[in-house]
C-alpha cells in the first residue's frame, strides 16, 4: 500500500477521502467520537497541504433511501471544530444511494469525478465491496491513510506473532456473517469465548477450545454469573487477547453486567489486549475503558476478517499483499 503521508501533495489537489463517519448519534449529538478523531491525522495532513478535502462516508443502513436521521450533516460540527469551517466539503450519506453496497461502477465513477487523488481512511469497511472502497480506486490514483496503515500494521503482527496463549472473544449476533471467522480463529487461538446472541445461535459440535455461555441473566440478553467466571479465568491466563463484540444488549443497564465484567477482567490481565467494533468501542467508551486497552481498533467485522484471513478487498485494489 502507498502511504498518503509519504505522498506530497500539490497545492489544490482534490482529495476523496473515505472516512469512517459511522458513529453513534441520538437526538442530533454525536455519542462516541473515537473513529472521528481516528481519521483527524490524515484529514489534518492534507489541510496543510492545501489539498481541497473531499470527506465521505456512510451512517447506519438506510438501504438505499435518503434517511434524515442518518444524515451526515449532523457531523458538520465536529469537523467545522478540528478543520476550520469551509476549509472541507462533507458530502451525504453515501449509503443513500443504492449504486454504493451494490458496487455499480456508473456510481463509483460519479464519485471519482469529483476527484484527483482517493484515499482510504475506513478500515472499518474495507471487508465490503462497495463502490467507495473497491470503486473508486478503479478510477484514481489510490493511496491507504495514516489510520488504515497502522491498523494494517498493528493487526498484521498480532496475526503473524500472538503471544501464547491467544485468547480470543467474540459477541454480538449473526452467527451466519461470522461463523467463517468463527471457523479460523478456533484454528489460531488456544481458546475461543463466545457472548452475546451467538451462544444461543451455535449449532453443531462445540471444538474443546471452545467456550459457550454456561448461563444467562434472566431474558437472554446478558451471559450470566458462571458464564462471566469461566470467562474471566482463562482471560487471566491469556498473553494476547482479540475482543469484537458485546456480551449482551449493553445498551440496556440491566443487561450491561456481562460486557462489564469480562471488559475489567481483560484489563486487569497481563496480555496485550486488541479490541474492535462499534458496539464494543460504545460500551467501553461508556465504562471509560477505551484508554486501558494496548490497541483500539475501528473495525468489528472488518477486525476479525483481516485477522482470519490476511487481507481485505479494500486493502487489495491498493495494492496490499498478505
Amino acid at each position: 500500500m502507498n502511504p498518503i503521508s509519504s505522498t506530497k501533495i500539490i497545492n489544490g489537489t482534490k482529495a476523496f477521502v473515505r472516512c469512517d463517519l459511522d458513529v453513534p448519534v441520538e437526538n442530533g449529538e454525536i455519542k462516541e467520537t473515537y473513529r472521528l478523531h481516528a481519521i483527524l491525522p490524515t484529514l489534518i495532513l492534507l489541510k496543510n497541504s492545501n489539498a481541497n478535502i473531499i470527506i465521505a462516508g456512510h451512517m447506519g443502513k438506510p438501504k438505499g433511501r435518503s434517511t434524515p436521521s442518518l444524515s451526515t450533516k449532523v457531523l458538520l460540527p465536529f469537523f467545522n471544530k478540528h478543520l476550520g469551517e469551509g476549509g472541507f466539503e462533507l458530502l451525504e450519506n453515501l449509503r443513500f444511494d443504492p449504486g454504493e453496497e451494490a458496487n455499480d461502477p456508473t456510481y463509483a465513477k460519479e464519485l471519482a469525478a469529483k476527484a484527483e487523488i482517493y484515499i482510504n481512511e475506513s478500515f472499518a469497511t474495507s471487508h465490503r465491496e462497495h463502490a467507495s472502497i473497491v470503486g473508486i480506486p478503479k478510477y484514481l490514483p489510490s493511496f491507504a491513510g495514516n489510520r488504515l496503515v497502522l491498523e494494517v500494521a498493528t493487526l498484521s503482527e498480532v496475526r503473524d506473532n500472538p503471544k501464547k496463549p491467544l485468547v480470543t472473544i467474540i459477541g454480538g449476533a449473526k452467527l451466519e456473517s461470522k461463523l467463517p471467522v468463527v471457523n479460523k480463529f478456533l484454528e489460531i487461538s488456544d481458546a475461543v469465548l463466545i457472548g452475546g446472541k451467538l451462544g444461543l445461535e451455535w449449532k453443531g459440535s462445540i471444538p474443546d477450545n471452545m467456550y459457550l455461555p454456561k448461563d444467562y441473566a434472566p431474558g437472554s440478553q446478558d451471559i450470566g454469573f458462571q458464564t462471566i467466571k469461566i470467562f474471566s479465568d482463562i482471560i487471566k491466563n491469556a498473553k494476547t487477547i482479540i475482543w469484537a463484540g458485546p456480551m449482551g444488549a449493553y445498551e440496556n443497564e440491566a443487561f450491561i453486567k456481562g460486557t462489564k465484567e469480562i471488559a475489567e477482567a481483560v484489563i486487569a490481565s497481563q496480555a496485550y489486549k486488541v479490541v474492535g467494533g462499534g458496539d464494543t468501542l460504545n460500551a467501553l467508551d461508556k465504562f471509560g475503558y477505551l484508554d486501558k486497552f494496548s490497541f483500539v481498533s475501528t473495525g468489528g467485522g472488518a477486525m476479525l476478517e483481516f485477522l482470519a484471513k490476511g487481507t481485505l478487498p479494500g486493502l487489495g485494489v491498493l495494492g496490499y499483499q498478505c
